[in-house]
């Protein structure tokens, strides 16, 4: 499930808050936001308590145009009232401008946005504290050199063959219930729930833990034998798969292993020859996803 934030902010600092909005939403957070919330003849009072009761985080923006405002107090109170009662919400105070918060946030470690010219290390500190991995492409939303078409295009140039259905973008498997994996993939799930299915090109691994699937690997039966000392371009790899270099972030590469994050689904994403003789494969975690 998504983590989600309520964003409390008096409106003259909208333009700042939308910024906020959007670049957390690229980090798979979602932020409830009064103006994509609230509708004609809605309660205003009644919506807030709803929103601020639905999330996991208050944030609230902290300028010389909030602090005294009426609503944002409101909010505030409402937001520190649950946290006193036991509710599992967490404050989290944003400073914008330069200003003297409520007493019961003084002494508070607080995310400083008063620079705009830092906001990028300013915001990787607000996300990685509530334990979401930062993702400076998402952040800077910049064209990716390598798209799915690249990623493709690469697969076919040396010769791999493309996958379609079940092995198709094989993340879909992750946190499925085992049958229902089962009548996606075709296969029956051996006696400790894992599903195996094969053909000449390729061989997935479905490995579930308890009632549901939670590892993914998919070997590239072409692209054996490779030698661990063998260096290798992961991005027709993936194109295989039709999964886009473009969706990943590359966080570690090694002689015989690639790393990735999926910022999105929040997956480890690795590429890796096992060992001498063995296939390129392709894996997909939820584990160690941010380590």
């Amino acid at each position: 499930m998504k983590l989600s934030v309520f964003l409390s902010h008096n409106h003259r600092d909208k333009s700042f808050v939308r910024k906020l909005a959007r670049d957390l939403e690229s980090h798979s957070i979602r932020f409830w936001l009064d103006e994509a919330e609230m509708k004609v003849g809605d309660s205003l009072i009644q919506k807030i308590r709803e929103g601020i009761d639905s999330v996991d985080f208050f944030a609230v923006i902290l300028s010389t145009n909030s602090i005294d405002a009426p609503w944002v107090v409101n909010e505030l109170d409402v937001a520190m009232n649950y946290q006193i009662g036991g509710k599992p919400i967490k404050v989290l105070p944003i400073m914008l401008e330069e200003c003297d918060p409520p007493g019961f946030l003084v002494g508070k470690l607080y995310a400083d946005f008063k620079n705009e010219t830092e906001y990028d290390d300013s915001f990787k500190k607000l996300v990685n504290s509530m334990g979401v991995v930062f993702n400076p492409t998402a952040l800077r939303n910049e064209p990716s050199r390598e798209n799915l078409g690249t990623s493709i295009d690469r697969a076919i140039s040396i010769n791999l063959p493309l996958m379609s259905k079940p092995f198709y973008r094989p993340f879909q498997y992750m946190g499925m219930p085992i049958p229902r994996a089962e009548e996606e993939v075709g296969a029956k799930s051996n006696k400790i729930g894992n599903i195996i299915v094969e053909n000449e090109e390729c061989k997935m691994l479905l490995e579930a833990e308890g009632n549901f699937i939670s590892y993914v690997q998919v070997d590239i039966k072409r692209t054996a034998p490779h030698l661990q000392s063998q260096e290798f371009d992961s991005v027709p790899i993936l194109g295989v798969l039709s999964i886009g270099v473009s969706e990943l972030e590359l966080v570690r590469k090694q002689t015989h292993f690639h790393t990735y994050y999926d910022h999105r689904k929040r997956l480890k994403v690795g590429v890796s020859c096992a060992y001498d003789g063995a296939p390129i494969s392709e894996s997909f975690s939820s584990k160690n996803y941010g380590m």
